[in-house]
């Protein structure tokens, strides 16, 4: 059979590891190719425990929270073994959703070859099942995922067994099975450049199978620069560590709220990327034009005018 030595590394808090490494490509890299786009880029939902159906050998997630448009999922699994010698094996995800009384599961959703010797770049075996978002009309509030594997004989048994001694499936811990959402999947999220990320030394902390993560109280700090009556750009500094906001803002840590006060107006906004805690799921949502870069005064805007017209 499959001789497996488990890895070993310490724990980190909230939020979900691989959805602060999606938060970090995001915020990052700016992600042109969403510069247009306001409001929820990302959501996440943790696995949960339900045994109404009889099926414990299913991953199971509340999806009731799913907005209609989210295209792209992903189920992420934290690998916690690894095989001594080379050895790779293929991997098929279904999924199943009660409908009408009734279970409904789908064919493969999506079939890979995982090498059992070697972790992927981010620690966690990455699935596409978005397929599974389209398979149920409507969308269900609840759905869940098995894994089938095989070799070159053919179909393993035990799966139940082999997903269990593979996969960090413990509900109670940072690094549960996690479904992420996407309303436009960003470039590079599976790319090399990844690596980096994958493997900076908060990677030791937080790629951990163990039970708990905790919420901690935090105070609100906040630095303001002097008002006067001209026009000018003022800046607030929140940090979110020290903050009330804390249990609610995952990401980032640190902020500014910058406005123009007077007789004047933004020239420039920027956005700002921000994952929050919703319930017990992690969202990332992009706040368009946000705070101001600069100002212009209006009375020189209009002197400005009049000496082109004159």
């Amino acid at each position: 059979m499959l001789h497996i030595n488990k890895l070993s590394v310490p724990q980190q808090a909230k939020p979900h590891p691989y959805m602060k490494q999606v938060y970090q490509l995001l915020d990052n890299q700016q992600n042109q190719d969403l510069s247009w786009v306001d409001g929820t880029l990302v959501q996440s939902f943790r696995s949960t425990q339900d045994s109404r159906y009889g099926l414990p050998s299913w991953i199971w997630f509340n999806i009731s929270q799913l907005k209609p448009s989210m295209t792209v999922a992903e189920l992420v699994l934290l690998r916690k073994t690894l095989h001594p010698e080379p050895l790779s094996i293929s991997v098929s995800v279904y999924s199943i959703s009660p409908r009408t009384g009734n279970l409904s599961m789908s064919g493969p959703l999506v079939e890979q070859l995982l090498a059992l010797d070697q972790l992927p770049p981010s620690g966690y075996d990455v699935f596409d099942v978005s397929a599974a978002l389209t398979h149920y009309q409507p969308r269900p509030e609840v759905l869940g995922f098995q894994l089938h594997y095989g070799d070159e004989s053919g179909s393993l048994v035990l799966h139940e067994a082999l997903t269990q001694s593979f996969y960090c499936l413990n509900t109670s811990s940072i690094s549960q099975p996690l479904l992420v959402a996407y309303r436009a999947k960003p470039k590079g999220l599976h790319q090399q450049d990844q690596r980096a990320i994958a493997q900076s030394s908060e990677r030791k902390q937080r790629l951990y199978c163990r039970s708990g993560y905790r919420n901690q109280p935090y105070q609100r700090s906040m630095k303001q620069s002097n008002a006067n009556s001209t026009c000018r750009l003022h800046s607030h500094y929140v940090d979110v560590r020290k903050s009330g906001l804390g249990q609610w803002i995952l990401q980032p840590s640190v902020f500014s709220i910058s406005y123009c006060s007077s007789i004047c107006t933004a020239q420039k906004l920027s956005t700002l990327t921000v994952m929050y805690r919703h319930g017990t799921n992690d969202f990332i949502q992009k706040l368009k034009d946000f705070r101001a870069e600069s100002c212009v005064c209006q009375a020189g805007k209009e002197r400005k005018k009049q000496q082109k017209h004159n």
